[in-house]
């Protein structure tokens, strides 16, 4: 569900900032007459015959992807930057770039989790005609796993990723992004009780969902020695843009302190004309009513933070669980899936505990009791355990199987039909497995054969394409 962000041009003073970013969060207040839902899913896209990373340009390139798009399936330009074409519109969403190349769809926002699975079943539909067309296909894994960094392009033809570049470089982050791939789950926090609770809620619960979806196993070639390799990677930048505080899972802590935090995590870059400009890694409040140097060149006016900028942070910062402008939620842990029903299992899972009031309070009262460093550990090791982790006595595979449940009672309110979107995410938490272990036992039964396994996995041309549950 990609949203549109906008802010004042007025420029910030410290005068009333905290109510001001408050107030950002919250949006209007205004309750909507229909819970809305979005998804996001990254896919990394390489050449049929050799597994090569596709670049920007070229015969076998995301250029000749959008112009098949376009051509044969209805998208149309959305977005130009520098004489390129960088993203696409269309009826069911909208289609971007990731730093390393990988394209991203964002639904539309809808109503139900059947009508995100028709944007999503439309959306392979015409990837699956890119891929007969051009000779590409999806490794549908969360991290690149058979190519190291070096070799992944870098998409420099989108200015907001040329002005990030100095900031990946600086956090060593680059491997995190260029080479990782999710889905990603937006809910609409108006429609709950509370949607500060329920971000803090959601962001307890992250590390569980990378758990049931790790799906990223090798790295260069190679059995990483982890379930989520991608998730490994992200939690070892160690950076303010994606950690949080603490205490933030105290009953006292509130939106005001979470405001307070973002405040004092660094800004990484502005707009101004349409431009992506880096500026230096300074908190955010530490640079309000001072003229930033790297805006020398621009009319006085346009040299100091205003209102836009102070929006266009509040989504820079990236936690695995976010907290958006006007309440909007963001699911970001789960690695990317295999097939089309691990994506729509996830929207469903959360869907099923976060849109039910009755489901929400049961999982609120499950995670009470856990302390902030049974929390700690269970998020720095879930990567290299998955469902064998533990957390409060229990493995993360009961923890999944009891949450799974909850859900399925939330959604047999909600969306009845969608109740069996879970099945494929039950059967497998049920074996204790994971996507991850299912690649890995692939690749014993090719007898180590890594290019034979990858190919076997291409979403659209694999052998094992499409198909929907999970089996050792």
């Amino acid at each position: 569900m990609s949203t549109q962000q906008t802010g004042s041009n007025q420029i910030l003073t410290l005068d009333g900032l905290l109510e001001q970013t408050v107030q950002i969060f919250t949006g209007n207040g205004e309750k909507p007459t229909e819970k809305k839902m979005g998804i996001e899913v990254e896919m990394p896209f390489v050449t049929k015959k050799n597994l090569e990373p596709i670049t920007f340009s070229g015969p076998k390139s995301i250029s000749a992807i959008f112009n098949v798009l376009a051509k044969k399936c209805g998208w149309e330009t959305d977005t130009i930057e520098n004489g390129h074409v960088t993203s696409l519109k269309g009826e069911s969403g909208s289609i971007t770039l990731e730093p390393g190349g990988q394209i991203e769809f964002s639904s539309a926002p809808r109503t139900s989790l059947g009508q995100l699975a028709a944007d999503v079943k439309s959306y392979t539909e015409n990837l699956d005609v890119v891929s007969k067309k051009l000779g590409v296909d999806v490794l549908p894994f969360g991290f690149h796993p058979h190519v190291a960094i070096e070799e992944i392009p870098y998409i420099s033809e989108r200015t907001r990723f040329a002005a990030l570049k100095p900031v990946f470089e600086a956090e060593n982050g680059y491997a995190a992004w260029g080479q990782s791939s999710s889905v990603q789950l937006t809910l609409d926090g108006k429609c709950m009780d509370d949607s500060f609770a329920a971000f803090k809620l959601g962001l307890q619960l992250q590390p569980l969902a990378a758990a049931m979806f790790a799906n990223s196993p090798f790295s260069k070639g190679e059995d990483s020695g982890f379930k989520t390799w991608r998730r490994e990677n992200l939690l070892a930048l160690d950076s303010p843009l994606y950690n949080v505080p603490k205490n933030i899972y105290d009953d006292s802590y509130t939106l005001k302190d979470w405001a307070q935090h973002v405040l004092n995590v660094p800004m990484s870059f502005v707009v101004r004309n349409d431009e992506y400009l880096a500026v230096a890694p300074k908190p955010f409040i530490e640079m309000i009513g001072k003229p930033l140097p790297e805006l020398a060149h621009l009319p006085v006016e346009e040299q100091y933070l205003t209102g836009k900028d102070l929006v266009d942070h509040t989504t820079g910062i990236k936690p695995e669980m976010l907290l958006k402008p006007n309440q909007l939620l963001e699911f970001r842990a789960a690695d990317l899936g295999p097939t089309p029903q691990h994506w729509m299992a996830l929207g469903a899972f959360w869907t099923g505990i976060f849109y039910d009031k009755d489901s929400f309070k049961a999982v609120q009262e499950y995670v009470s009791e856990w302390t902030n460093d049974e929390r700690a550990s269970f998020r720095s090791s879930v990567a290299k355990d998955g469902l064998a982790t533990e957390i409060h006595g229990k493995t993360a595979q009961q923890v999944a199987l009891d949450l799974i449940e909850i859900s399925k009672q939330g959604l047999a309110k909600i969306e009845p039909a969608a109740v069996k979107m879970l099945e494929v995410l039950e059967d497998q938490v049920k074996l204790g497995i994971t996507p991850a272990d299912v690649a890995l036992k692939n690749l014993a039964d090719n007898k180590g054969d890594f290019t034979a396994t990858m190919k076997e996995s291409l979403l659209f041309s694999g052998k094992k394409a499409n198909k929907g549950g999970l089996s050792l």
